[in-house]
């Protein structure tokens, strides 16, 4: 069994079974899970589960919940959307839908030697990406304001290429807006050093141009193969990002580099925040035209492109899953036979009857109520006699209120019971009609017996 902290594969939280670990960080692990619902329904889900050792720091855990609160009200097609909240046993942990495709750091890893993937299809990814943050850009709350949602964290790492070609914006454990709770600490910088802003790493405020800047190294990389500022640790890096020196044009790295595609790039990359794109939408319509038309990718060239370079990836993963299932299932079906293994030898439970066999009629048989037959004031019953031990007596004389070829009769009831085919509910009512009518018969001819002044 893979376990990850505390938590393994089989072990359920809430109504999310564990499967296969996917990723494992410094704030938590996201699983591949399955969901369970009613009449056999089933669906793979991604849980992400804080880390155990930090279940008593309140600042991680109030990312983690700020997170869930503000990325669960992110409805845009670029944005993984988080469906659930739940705590068990101290263990915080989120779910989000399953998203079947591959972090962009992985296609950089590809393609580290080259000088970026094709323009078209690094345009198409960047783009998507931009929607989904400009849809967390525009966030309001109840009061209909924008409630300033940064995601501070935009990186390959938490951009997924899915599949069948479009892209998702994870991860927004880091984010902030002007509503949550989170206090970033004097010295403390939140976010992946290579992917900062200038005022970000100079511990000023930000807003969503931050975001943009970093989307823009992102662009630069794909596009040319090369990170714009890295160095060789991640001082000089973070010197290179807040100097005032403007990025090197990426024609200096792909001489044929297009010139629209040039100038947007420097553009997002400007160390100043007022030279930026002001927004994620200013910075795709930038894009959308920064290529011919006829040289612009669809949904479906992404998804190729994705299959041909990463796709032994994707179906190790999917593999690894209906493995998992099969095990999850083989496990069940061992405790449920297990279970009923357990009822078959308690002594205490009874046992149905078997299918299609009929059900004892003195078993099955209600309890008959006492009868109101309006018996007058004067009436009596002999000293030791039952009404109802007089009734049993004359049924089994054959004695009914109607002749044995009526509905009712002693030789319909041993009819209706020896019948195989008949429901064992229609054989109860039968009995139950019959014993009332022989009930209110003999009761008449105790009424009638008593008035004549003689008794049997």
């Amino acid at each position: 069994m893979e376990i990850v902290g505390d938590i393994g594969a089989g072990h359920t939280l809430g109504r999310y079974e564990l499967l296969v670990p996917i990723a494992s960080g410094g704030m938590a692990s996201v699983w591949a899970a399955r969901m369970k619902g009613s009449r056999g329904f089933q669906k793979i889900v991604a849980v992400k589960v804080m880390l155990a050792e930090l279940a008593d720091d309140t600042n991680f855990e109030t990312m983690f919940l700020d997170e869930a609160e503000l990325a669960s009200r992110i409805k845009h097609p670029n944005v993984v959307e988080i469906t659930d909240l739940g705590e068990q046993t101290g263990v915080l942990y989120q779910v989000m839908e399953w998203v079947d495709g591959e972090p962009l750091n992985h296609l950089l890893r590809v393609f580290k030697d080259k000088s970026g993937i094709p323009l078209s299809l690094a345009i198409r990814i960047v783009v998507q990406a931009a929607g989904g943050l400009h849809a967390a850009h525009e966030l309001r709350g109840e009061d209909d304001e924008l409630v300033g949602l940064v995601h501070r964290d935009v990186s390959p790492q938490n951009l997924l290429v899915t599949y069948d070609g479009s892209v998702k914006v994870v991860d927004f454990g880091v984010a902030k807006a002007t509503s949550n709770n989170q206090m970033t600490r004097v010295g403390q910088m939140k976010g992946k050093v290579p992917y900062m802003a200038p005022e970000q790493a100079l511990g000023e405020k930000v807003d969503r141009r931050t975001d943009v800047f970093a989307l823009g190294i992102v662009l630069y990389q794909l596009t040319t193969g090369k990170h714009p500022f890295r160095g060789d640790n991640d001082l000089t890096t973070l010197r290179r990002i807040c100097d005032r020196s403007p990025v090197a044009s990426p024609r200096t790295i792909v001489p044929d580099f297009p010139v629209a595609l040039d100038e947007a790039i420097a553009r997002a990359l400007a160390k100043d925040k007022a030279s930026r794109f002001q927004s994620m939408a200013e910075m795709m319509r930038a894009l959308e035209v920064a290529l011919p038309s006829n040289q612009r990718a669809g949904a479906e060239e992404v998804a190729e492109f994705i299959r041909a370079n990463l796709g032994e990836r994707g179906e190790k993963r999917r593999a690894a899953i209906r493995e998992a299932l099969r095990i999850a299932d083989a496990r069940a079906s061992k405790e449920e036979e297990a279970a009923a293994q357990s009822r078959r030898s308690d002594p205490q439970e009874p046992s149905p009857a078997p299918s299609g066999e009929p059900t004892s009629v003195s078993s099955s048989l209600p309890t008959i109520p006492n009868l109101d037959l309006d018996t007058p004031p004067d009436a009596s019953v002999p000293s030791g006699v039952s009404q109802s031990s007089d009734v049993t007596a004359r049924m089994d004389e054959g004695l009914t209120p109607a002749s044995s070829s009526e509905p009712g009769s002693s030789e319909d009831l041993e009819e209706l019971v020896q019948r195989p085919d008949r429901n064992s509910k229609s054989v109860i009512g039968a009995l139950v009609f019959a014993a009332f009518v022989a009930a209110v018969a003999v009761g008449l001819y105790l009424w009638e017996a008593a008035h004549r002044g003689s008794m049997p």
